[in-house]
């Protein structure tokens, strides 16, 4: 039975439950509530409770934004500028995706029909060729996001005992995850750091596995640089292993056409499988593997995310080919290189104040500030929240133990002004950290989260 006006009236009122409390279940004992309460005892969940309640209590995680006006957003109430989005060539409130999106709405409907595995509309045809000419595969298989693609890629491929799966250090989650499916079925899993090569040869030339494949990240979403690909890509042809490379954070940002690492290194598609997504740089949605025919229409009838999944909205495709289309012409062109200028003035300025920055020699728009254990992250992400800039305070087990970072996601059309802003902001933290008082805060918070919470020995405390 629908609701009536008068209820639909009410949840239109009712303000978004968004929250996260935390808190057991009391006055029932199913055995659903059992392992619930006996998660919300392990002792990381009890440090987020700790930082929420002693950052009084917002601490920049599960926020709600309620208005958006290009770099500025509404975010809790309170107006500041929007330094945490990965929509890297501002493109998000263009008026010509919206205009595509409405066309492709009007005509061919709101949904996408069925399983591609019974039929696909033209138009996400369309946008897979556009993809493998653009990064120079053969053919593209598109999925609803990167995750979703590594769930069905990796288990697809790479699930027999006569495997060895080797993941890069730095490697986004997503891809360790879709590897433990496969290691669930026998693969062997081992933690690689790609930029140490010799060691790396060294791995793979030991292995005596009969396939071989290495997982990373084209451009690192934390770090904010671009492994050595060309030399691991070379390694990998001299050892008989299979590159697999996670561009999410790189199409639209690098290549002459905003084709991503695959452009800008010309990398050959004999030995590599290509993941990127449509969500980042050129602001659309929607994820896509490329490779040779083979690989692709191999996947096509084994994938099961591709398979047993709905796929992209009419509307939504014609929203991502109206991307690539700006993403790839003079006019994207232009928008690459502002946005690397300005990532350039970006990290010079950190590096001057003192900062520690990821990379301070890269041009990527990810631009990442060192900040060390957790509760120095979130106050810092807390502080800089409250002089009106929003960016991600991020920590463990995002990053390695006691790396924790201010994460600066910067779009091409931030402003000048918005950026000094930014670094004003930055001058001022610099000076709080070195503060004897803010000091003497950190080092009580410390001491009492180590003698208030179970004496647990918590990353950062």
């Amino acid at each position: 039975m629908l609701p009536t006006n008068n209820k639909c009236e009410a949840m239109k009122k009712k303000t978004p439950d968004h929250k996260i409390e935390l808190n057991k279940i009391k006055n029932c004992n199913s055995p659903l509530t059992q392992i619930v309460n006996e998660q919300l005892d392990k002792p990381y969940i009890k440090r987020i409770k700790y930082f929420a309640k002693i950052l009084d209590p917002f601490h920049l995680k599960n926020t709600m934004t309620s208005e958006v006006n290009e770099r500025e957003i509404v975010l809790e109430g309170k107006n500041v500028i929007n330094f945490s989005s990965a929509n890297y060539l501002g493109l998000d409130q263009d008026e010509r995706i919206y205009k595509a999106g409405l066309e492709g709405a009007e005509k061919y409907g709101n949904h996408s029909g069925c399983s591609r595995m019974f039929s696909s509309q033209e138009n996400i045809l369309r946008l897979e060729t556009i993809i493998s000419d653009l990064v120079g595969a053969e053919k593209t298989l598109i999925h609803a996001n990167v995750s979703h693609t590594h769930t069905g890629v990796i288990p697809s491929l790479f699930s027999s005992d006569d495997t060895e799966i080797f993941i890069d250090r730095y490697a986004h989650t997503s891809l360790y995850m879709a590897s433990l499916q496969a290691k669930a079925k026998g693969a062997i899993l081992t933690r690689v750091d790609c930029e140490n090569l010799k060691e790396l040869e060294e791995k793979f030339s030991n292995s005596t596995k009969k396939t071989k494949v290495v997982l990373i990240d084209g451009l690192y979403s934390m770090q904010g640089h671009i492994p050595p690909l060309l030399e691991i890509q070379k390694i990998c042809n001299d050892t008989g292993t299979i590159l697999y490379i996670d561009d999410a954070h790189g199409l639209g940002i690098y290549g002459e056409q905003g084709g991503g690492v695959a452009e800008l290194f010309n990398l050959s598609f004999d030995n590599l499988i290509l993941v990127g997504s449509l969500q980042k740089g050129v602001g659309a949605f929607g994820a896509f593997v490329s490779g040779s025919s083979s690989l692709i229409d191999f996947l096509r009838v084994t994938s099961k995310s591709y398979i047993f999944s709905g796929t992209l909205q009419p509307h939504v495709v014609e929203g991502a080919l109206k991307a690539l289309e700006i993403s790839m012409s003079d006019e994207g062109k232009r928008l690459r290189e502002t946005l690397h200028a300005k990532s350039r003035y970006i990290r010079d300025s950190l590096v001057r104040m003192g900062h520690r920055v990821h990379a301070p020699l890269c041009d990527s728009p990810i631009i990442s500030v060192i900040t060390g254990d957790d509760l120095r992250t979130l106050m810092a992400g807390r502080k800089v929240f409250d002089r009106g800039i929003f960016l991600n305070s991020v920590t463990y087990p995002a990053v390695p133990m006691n790396e924790g970072l201010l994460r600066i996601s910067l779009n091409s059309n931030h402003s000048m002004e918005q950026i000094d802003k930014l670094l004003e902001v930055f001058k001022e933290l610099k000076k709080d950290f070195e503060s004897p008082k803010l000091k003497q805060k950190l080092t009580h918070f410390k001491e009492v989260a180590k003698a208030g919470i179970l004496k647990e020995n918590y990353n950062g405390l």
